[in-house]
């Protein structure tokens, strides 16, 4: 293989108990892995989050039909939007639903009535992300046109943060659990008690008890990666002892290595000079492979235990490196993130270098690279 992904099934399983032993006796956990699984591998993880949670939280059909064609039998939330020609699937094969538009819950009564089998939908409350959901002050006629439609159960209620991770004012997600606490009441009024509630994503579940309800929806944290280094303080503040394992390791190989001399460029754009003779090694993966190009002249991977910079700009299928101190060669393996030796390179220190966000440095590591289970 040119360039891989391995993945450490037993640190992902411990990340979801870790977070079992943290919420109150009870609570159940959503393991969200939409986004082929934060970049890491749906197929490949979609087995142990079953084995470890109590739900799987999905974006879209496609990947809820990824999990059907698995034969794991969880229970399966479609947190996205669906569209109305797919409702009678949804229905079949007992996907739950978010809900918001009173034309997908017409979709997915029409469906009950044709497959015999109940439509279970989870409301979707907008208390401030102003994303997706119904607003409070909408909410009693939505319900009533709900309740007007056959097959339906309402069986979940739920809100998303827009800010849970602001440790140093946490007004807004306090003003958001005070909405939410209004909206089920206002659905207590009309008679709805539905038997799930949940708003914490992993933020919440670290920082906020009084968000857990009775469940829980653990995205990045299970994949062994900190919301943001304000939470991971926090959490820690509060006597939150958690330890999180990352999960995924990114490798590849050296394909080549070749002498530079002193004056002679490296890569398109002329960004990178030598200024000593110097050994380079070139890599088999670029920025098609979701190595971004913002890591040009700015990152480093390892090599045999040690720090290799990297030189140039980085190509769609090619990055080069600065080995000259390093005694790398041909087809020698080349960690991109992970551990080698005792050396490692972190996804949250990529991202950071990349302007952004480990959630998305992950999600964009292309989904056609080799995934393999490492050993335990």
């Amino acid at each position: 293989m040119l360039t891989w992904v391995e993945l450490d099934q037993d640190r992902f399983r411990r990340n979801i108990s870790a977070f079992r032993n943290l919420t109150a006796a009870g609570t159940s956990i959503m393991v969200v892995i939409k986004a082929n699984a934060y970049g890491h591998g749906l197929r490949e993880l979609a087995p142990a989050a079953a084995e470890a949670g109590d739900w799987l939280g999905v974006n879209s059909i496609d990947e809820a039909d990824a999990i059907t064609g698995l034969d794991i039998r969880k229970p399966v939330a479609i947190l996205g939007h669906s569209e109305t020609a797919v409702a009678e699937k949804i229905v079949g094969q007992e996907y739950r639903q978010v809900v918001y538009r009173i034309d997908v819950a017409q979709a997915l009564s029409a469906a009950s009535g044709k497959t015999g089998k109940p439509a279970r939908i989870h409301l979707k409350i907008e208390t401030g992300t102003n994303r997706q959901g119904v607003a409070l002050d909408a909410l009693p006629d939505f319900v009533r046109s709900l309740r007007r439609l056959p097959g339906l159960e309402i069986e979940g209620a739920y809100t998303h943060f827009a800010n849970i991770e602001d440790t140093l004012d946490p007004s807004f997600a306090r003003l958001q659990v005070k909405r939410f606490h209004q909206a089920l009441a206002a659905l207590t009024a009309m008679g709805i008690r539905p038997p799930l509630i949940h708003a914490s994503a992993t933020s919440g579940a670290l920082l906020y008890r009084e968000t857990d309800f009775n469940m829980v929806r653990i995205g990045i944290g299970a994949y062994g990666i900190w919301p943001s280094r304000e939470t991971q303080l926090a959490a820690r503040e509060r006597g939150t002892r958690l330890s999180l394992a990352p999960v995924l390791s990114w490798k590849t190989r050296v394909a080549q290595v070749k002498h530079v001399a002193s004056g002679d460029y490296v890569g398109y754009g002329l960004t990178y000079q030598a200024s000593r003779p110097m050994r380079i090694g070139v890599l088999p993966v670029g920025y098609y492979d979701g190595y971004d190009r913002k890591l040009s002249n700015a990152a480093r991977v390892l090599v045999g235990g040690q720090f290799a910079p990297v030189i140039g700009r980085i190509a769609m299928n090619m990055t080069m490196i600065d080995v000259t101190d390093i005694a790398a060669g041909n087809d020698d393996e080349v960690v991109l993130i992970g551990r080698q030796a005792n050396q490692e390179i972190r996804a949250e220190d990529l991202a950071d270098k990349c302007g952004t966000i480990a959630y998305e440095f992950l999600a964009r590591i292309n989904p056609l690279l080799p995934r393999t289970i490492v050993p335990a």
